[in-house]
């Protein structure tokens, strides 16, 4: 096989692995002079026409998914072998062969398990669900980046099925209990198969791993899963992943909140009230400067200094010394569930009050906040953009970050939407572009150009083009042209008509 030509065209160099439903090569592409990734369906899966059809439909489903953490689908190939997939070739090693080295600690198996999340969030946006979610359908590169790879047995919404009546397709030990009852695999079975996935990083095996394949059924069906030696803080999560009933199993968001708060950097300990400096009652007056002495007749005498009054300290906390007094300090309010008391004081007052203690608000407080867009806007882009751009990505409606954004001054707008992770700055422009078409040309025109790359990517074409038509057009082509190959040509079909 090594040697061969597929199509005349790509020369296949070496295997790269084996999927569910065939075999991956790496090959060159003689006419474009790149590296790909060539699959092949494997013919004993049904006579050609099925498999024809089961190429396409997996070159469907990548093709419908745009986000980094999915592997890109270039063309679908008809030979006499039957039909190949022409794909992005990704360096990586699978996470399979990283756990069979050793079980992998808790902070990383969570960063893994958000990427993961997240690439199946925007596959499930566009109704694809990948079915066979596992360690060795996880790529992780060099720089440390994730790429769920073989869609080869995805469910597309509103499609029909191609699997046979009584045959399985998937992993075992992967498979949630729906699935081994017969029912339709959906968001709720994916994320089984994610928790499932993040059990095996941690301790090294699967949950459910039995001596056969029928044992291994009855304890996916009935079993709890076997204990994790070290639980730490993923273990309830992961419980509630592997819950048996998908109408009570953890849903994408709340995965996402458990994942995120676990990566968060520990804030800094506050010392006990007992070690924070004493608050006098009073302010210290200097003594009185001794009287000097009598100079010599030619020299001037110098007037004695009166001691200065202590000034009262500034309300909301500031500290503030007088030239020659004490540091004097006034308690500052809790920040608990504090954005109707941000929203009542003046802007200035607020904003200097958020930007010395913007870690402590809480998520219901931002949210608050920017419920009155106006008044939010106005305190959010007094602060430092990084602190602003940390505090918006904790808001879980877009639509409040949409509207807050472009309540802002046009000069900070761009940079805000830049600054957020790209996930929330996507959310927001789809909410906007929803909105006010003309404004988010504008916002995204203004963005810094690679995180409105990253973000744009994370969009279906027809807001991709909503979001692009009002761009002044040397922007709107530049960003254009950093889109993938059939996202460009979507979004032009559709800003052309």
């Amino acid at each position: 096989m090594i040697g061969d030509r597929v199509a005349g065209r790509f020369v296949i160099e070496a295997p790269l692995g084996r999927g569910g439903m065939g075999r991956v090569w790496r090959a060159r592409d003689s006419a474009l002079d790149r590296t790909v990734a060539l699959k092949q369906i494997r013919p004993d899966m049904g006579p050609a026409p099925e498999l024809a059809a089961r190429a396409r439909r997996e070159a469907q489903a990548l093709a419908r998914v745009i986000h980094p953490g999915i592997v890109r689908v270039h063309d679908i190939l008809d030979t006499q072998d039957g039909p190949w997939i022409v794909m992005d070739h990704v360096r990586g090693d699978p996470l399979g062969t990283l756990i069979g080295r050793a079980p992998l600690p808790e902070l990383e198996t969570a960063r893994i398990g958000a990427r993961v999340l997240d690439a199946l969030t925007a596959a499930h946006a566009v109704g694809v669900y990948h079915r066979d979610v596992k360690p060795d359908n996880i790529l992780i590169t060099a720089p440390g980046e994730v790429v769920l790879v073989d869609f080869g047995i995805a469910a597309i919404e509103g499609s029909s099925s191609l699997t046979r009546l009584g045959q399985l397709v998937g992993t075992l030990d992967f498979m949630a209990p729906e699935r081994l009852h017969g029912d339709p695999a959906g968001e709720a079975a994916d994320l089984w198969s994610l928790g499932a996935t993040l059990y095996t990083a941690l301790q090294g095996r699967p949950p459910f791993r039995r001596s056969n394949a029928e044992a291994v059924k009855f304890a996916i069906l009935t079993a709890e899963p076997d204990p994790l030696r070290e639980p730490g803080r993923l273990g309830p999560t992961i419980s509630r992943l592997l819950d048996k009933k998908p109408g009570t199993r953890m849903k994408a968001a709340e995965l996402a909140h458990d994942l995120n708060r676990l990566l968060q950097p520990p804030r800094p300990r506050k010392p006990p009230r007992s070690q924070e400096p004493p608050q006098p009652q009073e302010p210290l007056r200097l003594q009185q400067p001794p009287q000097p002495q009598k100079p010599p007749r030619l020299q001037q005498p110098p007037h004695p200094q009166k001691p200065p009054h202590p000034r009262k300290p500034p309300e909301g906390g500031a500290i503030r010394r007088d030239r020659e007094g004490p540091v004097v300090r006034k308690a500052r309010p809790p920040m608990a569930h504090q954005g109707e008391h941000l929203l009542a004081l003046p802007a200035a007052e607020a904003a200097a009050m958020l930007g010395e203690q913007w870690q402590d608000l809480t998520a219901d407080a931002v949210e608050e906040m920017c419920r009155q867009a106006a008044k939010g806007a106005k305190i959010l882009q007094m602060l430092l953009p990084r602190r602003a751009c940390r505090l918006l990505d904790q808001v879980r409606d877009p639509a409040l970050v949409a509207d807050v954004v472009l309540a802002m001054d046009p000069r900070h707008r761009g940079r805000m939407l830049g600054g957020m992770h790209d996930r929330n700055s996507a959310a927001a422009i789809g909410a906007m572009a929803a909105a006010d078409p003309r404004q988010t040309g504008l916002v995204v025109a203004a963005m810094p150009e690679d995180p409105a790359v990253r973000a744009l990517n994370r969009l279906l074409p027809a807001t991709i083009a909503d979001a692009l038509r009002h761009c002044p057009r040397s922007t709107r082509d530049h960003l254009l042209s950093r889109l993938p190959d059939t996202t460009r040509a979507a979004v032009r079909s559709r800003l052309t008509n």
